[in-house]
């Protein structure tokens, strides 16, 4: 008998809070449609962004390229003394990318569409 008295009670709770959404969703002034936000000019609708990286080292070597939280975004084999021009597109809230070469590692800033950096 405890036991379904006590469905009975959760049955309810979790009915009325069901309810309390669904008011919650009417709440005056939230907009319904698009052209209904109000979003700045200067708003940047734009989830990616293109980054053009020019990498050299003097010998030959496979380079990797990292996001800050080193999920890798690309492996490249270099050869010495010759620029390897990789284009990158990366999430725009992205603001460092790290290279790995040889055991050297270097982080680059995305302050620029177009990086360049040289391995010794």
């Amino acid at each position: 008998m405890k036991k379904i008295i006590i469905s009975f009670v959760l049955s309810l709770v979790i009915l009325s809070s069901c309810n309390k959404d669904k008011q919650d969703d009417n709440i005056p002034g939230t907009p319904t449609e698009m052209k209904d936000l109000k979003v700045p000019a200067n708003f940047d609708w734009k989830t990616t962004k293109d980054i053009k990286i020019s990498i050299t080292a003097n010998t030959f070597g496979l380079v990797e390229v990292f996001s800050s939280n080193n999920e890798a975004y690309q492996k490249v084999f270099l050869t010495a003394d010759k620029t390897y021009e990789m284009k990158l597109t990366v999430p725009a809230y992205e603001k460092v990318v790290k290279l790995k070469f040889s055991g050297q590692e270097k982080v680059l800033e995305l302050n620029s569409g177009e990086l360049t950096h040289q391995f010794n």
